[in-house]
């Protein structure tokens, strides 16, 4: 006998009335939730119209202004000679050559982890005046045998340049009666370190600027210039200083200097300044030479 063939039921009326209906209704349900979105974007767009908008606030630019002021002319007598380093005022490893100009230390047993210092024989008494320092050549020197030489380590390059008094320590910084800066971008008053200005470049020439002029803003003050530009703020002279001849004074090692007194500075300034070179013979004073008794 062939298999009976199976009923299949036709779907319901009913059943898909039913799924058309949850389908309408989803459809629905969907449109209303984007119509609220979209209601609640635009309440929001509206809302941030209304709210006025709040200028921005420029950012300040404002450079400090520069308060020296160029030098008037002077018609008072000059500086005669050049300006120099008496061998008193130097300590011994000092190699002054090119008249002076140029600063080199002795190296040879040990002698490289010495530091050496020189007070020039002109110092400043009144006015506003300059000098300039430039290092020349980095001198990388290790210890040239001996036992052990092989663990130490080469001595660190140093300069410090500003003024003292006279009889004062031949190492700038260590006294109370020095001023000064040094390459790695520190200031030194009253035997203290503080920072100030960023690390020089070696090529560059420093000058340091002494400001003893009571009519200027600037008056009992000394700063620093890199290549013409100031890195350093006005530092106060402490006033134990005041009234006392500051004299030209740099210290180094590792390295050779070329020391620049004028007439002309190197590299000018924003504003006019004379070197020392070129100072009135009323406002600078010279050291005073002690010759030895046997003329040796």
């Amino acid at each position: 006998m062939a298999p009976k063939k199976k009923n299949t039921a036709a779907p319901k009326k009913d059943d898909k009335k039913v799924e058309e209906k949850k389908a309408e209704e989803k459809k629905v349900e969907e449109k209303k939730v984007e119509e609220s979105v979209a209601n609640k974007r635009k309440a929001e767009d509206e809302k941030k119209e209304d709210i006025p908008e709040q200028p921005k606030k420029e950012a300040k630019t404002e450079e400090a202004v520069e308060q020296e002021q160029d030098a008037p002319a002077d018609k008072r007598a000059v500086l005669k000679g050049a300006i120099g380093f008496n061998a008193a005022d130097t300590t011994l490893n000092v190699v002054p050559t090119m008249d002076g100009k140029v600063l080199n230390s002795l190296t040879d047993n040990g002698m490289q982890h010495l530091v050496a210092g020189a007070r020039a024989n002109v110092g400043v008494k009144a006015g506003r005046y300059m000098f300039e320092v430039q290092i020349l050549e980095n001198v990388v020197l290790g210890d040239a045998g001996g036992w052990g030489s092989r663990y130490r380590q080469p001595p660190k390059q140093m300069v410090r340049l500003g003024f003292s008094t006279a009889g004062s320590p031949l190492v700038l910084g260590d006294s109370e009666d020095h001023i000064c800066f040094d390459a790695d971008g520190a200031c030194y008053v009253d035997k203290t370190r503080s920072a100030g200005f960023k690390r020089v470049q070696r090529d560059k020439p420093l000058s340091v600027l002494l400001n003893l002029d009571p009519k200027s803003p600037n008056a009992n003050t000394f700063s620093l210039f890199c290549d013409g530009e100031r890195i350093s703020q006005p530092k106060k002279i402490p006033e134990r200083l005041h009234g006392k001849t500051l004299f030209p004074h740099v210290s180094f090692r590792s390295v050779k200097l070329h020391v620049h007194m004028g007439p002309q500075p190197m590299k000018a300034l924003p504003f006019k300044c004379r070197s020392i070179g070129g100072a009135a013979e009323a406002d600078v004073a010279k050291a005073s030479t002690a010759e030895p008794k046997d003329g040796k």
